[in-house]
């Protein structure tokens, strides 16, 4: 990681409230070097200090006025060194993770008279997606699993199938070895995602416009699966029966490890990023083996494995209920606040091109995201229904 990376990354996690005393102070130090720095520091404590020692999160007017704030465009003056704050200001502090084409930058965005306040173009704001999936079972039952109720679900041969809360589905498998295999599929549509334990113990989460299908019980010498979108698995571990996650034209291979699979067919190209253990990648006669911190990428129009070195925390920032933007273009930002709001994105004028960094909870609504791209000055949007239309 380079150095504009490392303070960025830092930034990042003093805005989370997880720098360690040591980082927030290599931060600032940093900070106060440059001129932008030293403005987004003030920035930072005059949109906050008043507001700094309220156990409470702020409530949505606060959050507004705190947010007009940070827009204004204030004189630079001399900053005193302030240190990591608590955690409830997750909603404000997101936003202000501004970084962008590798600069540290806070400037109020051109206002236009012909552009309708931020208020009139969020009115019709969207709430986060949730849990929501569909069940197909071999015999072509389809089971809504977010209406379904907690328990046993249905049975499949010998195989138990339980929801256990609302979004984790269990399979339990009792089936001998001489049993017929059977197929079922999950899927979540946009807006959804979902969590399955397969019948070996395999977890598996299912992000948003995904699918997964797998057998009933795992026979034979191989576990196989196949994934459409994105998920994140964690194997179980069975030297005699390695794991096989096909998706599109790429093969994961495994053991017994952690790694997410992103293979959305709207996506450039395919990637896997592995967090633990070790994955055997292949597509035709194109190999790439991967350890932990490691991502392979893969073109959609074919070619050889990309191997690089990368923040896994980015890659499964969606399990854990974040968006991380690192150095991420508008367009794939939005491809993904798509299938997470479940929303159509309209470009008014020229899709912007600009990369930018940035972190924010994936269950607050559509236009804290919106807002976070806003103030770097790259787009406006504006919400109307299930429709975002991105204007320069």
């Amino acid at each position: 990681m380079n150095p504009k990376e490392h303070y960025q990354r830092l930034l990042s996690k003093y805005l989370l409230n997880e720098c360690t005393p040591e980082e927030a102070e290599e931060l600032f130090n940093h900070l106060e070097k440059d001129e932008a720095g030293r403005l987004l520091l003030k920035n930072l404590q005059a949109g906050f200090n008043e507001q700094i020692d309220k156990p409470k999160p702020i409530n949505p007017e606060i959050s507004e006025a705190v947010w007009q704030k940070l827009e204004a465009n204030i004189q630079q003056q001399p900053v005193a060194k302030v240190y990591p704050f608590k955690r409830w200001i997750s909603v404000a502090a997101a936003a202000i993770i501004l970084i962008t084409a590798g600069l540290f930058f806070f400037k109020p965005k051109p206002h236009s008279d012909q552009l309708l306040s931020r208020k009139e173009r969020y009115k019709n704001d969207i709430a986060p997606g949730s849990n929501k999936a569909i069940l197909t079972l071999a015999n072509g039952t389809v089971i809504v699993l977010n209406q379904a109720k907690n328990g046993l679900v249905t049975k499949q041969g010998q195989t138990i199938i339980s929801k256990v809360n609302n979004g984790l589905l269990s399979y339990k498998a009792l089936a001998s070895a001489n049993s017929a295999v059977q197929y079922n599929t999950i899927t979540t549509p946009k807006g959804g995602e979902y969590q399955v334990v397969l019948p070996d113990g395999t977890a598996v989460w299912l992000n948003a416009a995904s699918s997964l299908k797998f057998p009933t019980a795992f026979i034979g010498t191989e576990r196989d699966v196949e994934l459409t979108g994105e998920a994140y698995f964690e194997v179980a571990k069975n030297k005699a029966k390695p794991f096989k996650v096909t998706a599109n034209n790429v093969k994961v291979e495994v053991l017994g490890t952690h790694f997410n699979v992103n293979a959305y067919n709207d996506e450039p190209d395919l990637k896997t990023t592995l967090l633990e253990g070790s994955v055997k990648l292949s597509s035709g006669n194109e190999l790439a083996m991967l350890v932990p911190g490691q991502q392979g990428t893969l073109g959609k129009q074919g070619g050889s494995f990309k191997v690089a070195t990368v923040d896994t925390d980015d890659a499964v920032a969606w399990k854990n209920g974040n968006f991380n933007f690192a150095k991420e273009d508008v367009q794939s930002i939005l491809r993904k606040v798509s299938r997470w709001y479940n929303v159509d994105i309209v470009y008014l004028d020229n899709a912007p091109k600009k990369q930018i960094w940035g972190t924010v909870s994936k269950f607050d609504n559509v236009s804290e995201v919106l807002k976070m791209i806003e103030l770097t000055g790259v787009a406006h949007f504006e919400i109307e229904g299930r429709r975002i239309t991105v204007m320069k």
